[in-house]
């Protein structure tokens, strides 16, 4: 055991008592937090899609007042953290504090990609997109919700098995976004159209971005596993992609 390890264990061992319990308390408190921002992140997508694929403005409008709740959960789990920081005396549990800030802001992110899609029913021409355009979405909407779905509940559950799941699924998504840019470009747009055609790129960008956002989630699902479980106290993230 290196020197660097053996100070740690020994300052956890140090630690008091009732600063553990306040910090396992304060985890459980913000595990709960996490899980309700997911619920409403997963309703939340599944209401853009059906707003746009059925040109429901009054759903679209549902989705947009959400936005307000997923920020509002943002910046009480900012200040949660901040008091756990507070009862934090070791490395593993300053890094889960970290891996929850992060977390959160990938959901809101996906809560603000979810308003972008909501946005583009409100936006609607008086030439909508085609049934194949919209076919196409869809089928890039499922592994999108797939990868989605996995990432929270590995998540929730610190579960490495689902959150590698999710992974494996990330370049079927690639696959889709590409081929649905591939092939708007490719036909011929009559002028009428050109608006539908766009909303739908920005439909499948916004898609795209989600999953992006679920793979950060998984990675971090893992690593907060691995330091739960004190399998390793230094686990690194891939680093995110850019904007």
């Amino acid at each position: 055991m290196t020197n660097r390890n053996q100070s740690e264990s020994q300052r956890d061992q140090a630690e008091p008592d009732n600063g553990r319990a306040d910090f396992s308390a304060d985890m459980a408190q913000a595990r709960q937090r996490l899980h309700a921002v997911s619920e409403l992140a997963l309703q939340q997508y599944e209401q853009a899609l059906n707003a746009y694929q059925h040109n429901d403005v009054r759903l679209a409008q549902q989705v947009l007042s959400q936005l307000q709740r997923a920020q509002d959960f943002e910046l009480a789990m900012d200040d949660h953290c901040l008091d756990m920081l507070s009862h934090t005396a070791s490395n593993r549990d300053l890094r889960l504090v970290l891996a929850l800030l992060k977390a959160i802001s990938d959901i809101e992110q996906i809560c603000h990609q979810n308003v972008q899609i909501a946005q583009q029913v409100l936006l609607y021409t008086a030439t909508p997109p085609s049934a194949k355009q919209l076919a196409a979405i869809s089928t890039l909407a499922k592994p999108v919700g797939t990868i989605m779905g996995l990432a929270l509940a590995a998540l929730h559950q610190r579960d490495i098995v689902m959150a590698e799941q999710a992974l494996s699924i990330a370049p079927a998504v690639h696959q889709c976004y590409g081929a649905i840019l591939r092939g708007n470009l490719a036909e011929q747009q009559q002028a009428a159209q050109l608006d539908a055609t766009l909303s739908v790129n920005w439909v499948a960008r916004a898609l795209e971005r989600i999953a992006e956002h679920s793979t950060n989630l998984a990675r971090q699902a893992i690593f907060m596993a691995r330091v739960s479980s004190g399998h390793s106290s230094r686990v690194e993230l891939q680093p995110r992609l850019p904007r």
